[in-house]
């Protein structure tokens, strides 16, 4: 999944949805998000992200407002971002500390920063709209840096497995195995299965840096 499903979370029909589906969706959107602005915030430009990081998570919003049955404009998904973001230019402001390497930026790592942090204001989101925007400043809040803390976590798990299926993957190549037989002894799936390009493009992702 990619920033284009989120462009169609925000304009897909999710009225019919109950409330778990919703649940599920918002969950999509959030983790599509998180992901894409970990990998924006490995640019090595301070003060750059609010180009790049910024827009992704507007549009996370606008997804997650949409599949609540509230249509947000371009124009005003900034005051939204303004009530659920808690210190939105304080992101940006630990994460050019981060990249410049000054004290002072919390110990903070850029890209599990951000997935955290995105993914705490999907979650703050989520509780914003579902509650049809009456959730309080303190409950928005608690929301989002429970969500960080979950989202940190996850990246930091996700950055460990992904080493050991590279490290996995690099030495059956060495052993002269070929994608096909690679994805078939990782993940049991073959050429002719209807999940195969699924896993074919989990193999390309883990095999870019090599």
């Amino acid at each position: 999944m990619n920033l284009d499903d989120i462009l169609e979370y925000i304009t897909a029909d999710h009225s019919n949805c109950s409330e778990v589906e919703k649940q599920k969706k918002c969950s999509q959107v959030r983790t599509i998000a998180a992901g894409a602005g970990a990998a924006l915030a490995l640019v090595p430009m301070p003060f750059a992200d609010i180009w790049t990081i910024t827009p992704v998570q507007y549009l996370m919003v606008r997804a997650i407002g949409n599949i609540y049955g509230y249509k947000i404009s371009e124009n005003s998904v900034g005051e939204i971002v303004a009530v659920i973001g808690g210190g939105f230019l304080g992101q940006q402001t630990i994460l050019a500390l981060f990249k410049i390497g000054l004290p002072g930026a919390g110990g903070f790592f850029g890209s599990a920063f951000v997935y955290g942090w995105t993914f705490g204001m999907g979650k703050s989101a989520e509780l914003y709209f579902a509650s049809g925007m009456t959730a309080t400043k303190d409950d928005l809040k608690r929301a989002r840096e429970s969500g960080a803390k979950e989202g940190e976590k996850t990246y930091r798990e996700n950055e460990v497995k992904d080493a050991e299926l590279k490290s996995r993957i690099q030495n059956m190549l060495k052993m002269g195995l070929n994608k096909e037989q690679i994805i078939y002894a990782i993940w049991n799936v073959t050429a002719s299965d209807n999940t195969y390009e699924k896993f074919e493009i989990e193999f390309r992702r883990l095999t870019d840096s090599f």
